[in-house]
């Protein structure tokens, strides 16, 4: 056990953490809540528990994913809050009751429900979002790391990958998959839903008020921008629906100037089956020159981090000449890892982009020298998110 006087001071400061955030629960003390329960979480449990439950991660998410596949905990979210048995359950799905209360164990567990009494559960906030059609794509997308997971020594002794850290070579997945995450979106219907989906949940969980996300939108006064009728406001480039530029346009409709919505293609499945109303729609490809100059804002949102440093080079080597030096801005809008102590999501999000892409989740000084080679400064950086999250502005 750990030094009784430290789980007393990890106590005493986990609840100086739960008042600071009930005083404010922006992002800095929500960050330090997690930070300090999980240490002393990890304190107050024995080292071999831990790793015990850490070998075996695996495992919950395959029985989160037995139990929706059955669909037990759709039926329990059915009775909407009402105490259900895995008689019940098994009744409703027709699956063995055994069999679910086994699984059912893993989920009350993981709090992902409650289990009210022997073999009876009730679903929570946590149960009703895993039966949501995008929590269920994030599950079945995510099955096409398990492959690269079993592969991932023999990919380590097969390529100089670990020794070198060459960007330009094969990723982990494209190694166990034999072909790229790219392609695999393209060739598999199913997977292409199931990303998407995703996708689109994500976003349902973030900041999506631009004041908050980029404060000097709040400052931004109509004698400053361009009013001739092919100045433009904004281009989101590989925007996919064009989220962002229509929250946007909502939230700032005094604004002059044109709103840009820049993709490879406008396919069904990126969530566009319209043109977004007074968003024009332009197929692009950013590894090309880019065709609209001067303006205002060009933004790019959950882009760089599918890229290694020379293909960024390469969007931005594409871009700078279309900008104006007294007026246009970039904003990046993703992951922007602290030098130390990052969170656990910002880490995971990183390996996860060297597994799938070969790419990375950046910090400030790595963004910094990537825009610096291109002729770009970093403005300012700020924090849109829990995770790490943030919008660079350069000029």
């Amino acid at each position: 056990m750990e030094d009784p006087t430290r789980l007393r001071q990890l106590t005493t400061e986990v609840q100086s953490a739960v008042d600071a955030y009930i005083v404010s629960d922006d992002i800095a003390n929500y960050k330090q809540l997690q930070s300090r329960v999980t240490r002393l979480q990890v304190a107050s449990t024995k080292p071999t528990d831990t790793l015990f439950t850490f070998r075996l991660q695996v495992i919950e998410n395959a029985a989160i994913v037995m139990l929706l596949e059955m669909g037990v905990l759709d039926a329990l979210v059915a009775e909407r809050g009402t105490p259900t048995t895995a008689a019940d359950l098994a009744a409703a799905t027709g699956c063995n009751e055994l069999v679910i209360a086994r699984l059912m164990r893993v989920a009350s567990a993981l709090l992902f429900c409650e289990e009210t009494n022997e073999m009876t559960y009730q679903a929570n906030h946590i149960t009703s979002l895993l039966v949501k059609p995008g929590w269920k794509g994030a599950l079945h997308w995510a099955e096409t790391i398990y492959p690269v997971i079993a592969d991932v020594r023999r990919f380590l002794s097969s390529t100089d990958f670990a020794r070198t850290g060459d960007e330009s070579a094969q990723p982990a997945f494209q190694f166990s998959h034999g072909k790229s995450m790219w392609k695999i979106l393209e060739e598999q219907p199913h997977q292409r839903r199931n990303f998407d989906l995703w996708m689109r949940e994500r976003r349902q969980h973030e900041e999506r008020s631009w004041h908050k996300r980029f404060p000097p939108c709040a400052a931004l006064r109509n004698v400053e921008m361009k009013t001739d009728p092919k100045a433009v406001l904004i281009v989101d480039i590989g925007g996919a629906s064009g989220s962002q530029v229509v929250d946007f346009r909502a939230q700032f409709p005094h604004l002059p100037g044109r709103h840009v919505l820049q993709d490879l293609s406008f396919a069904k499945s990126n969530g566009l089956t319209e043109q977004p109303d007074g968003v024009e729609v332009m197929a692009y490809d950013f590894f090309t020159p880019q065709p609209i100059k001067g303006a205002r804002f060009y933004y790019f949102r959950n882009v760089f981090h599918n890229w290694p440093d020379h293909k960024c080079a390469e969007i931005l080597h594409n871009l700078v000449p279309a900008m104006d030096p007294d007026y246009s801005t970039l904003l990046i809008d993703d992951f922007v890892l602290p030098a130390k102590e990052t969170q656990l999501r910002g880490a995971i999000e990183d390996v996860l982009m060297m597994v799938y892409l070969n790419a990375l989740e950046r910090t400030s000084k790595q963004y910094e020298d990537l825009l610096r080679a291109a002729g770009l400064e970093i403005v300012n950086v700020f924090a849109v998110g829990a995770n790490e999250e943030a919008i660079i502005e350069a000029q």
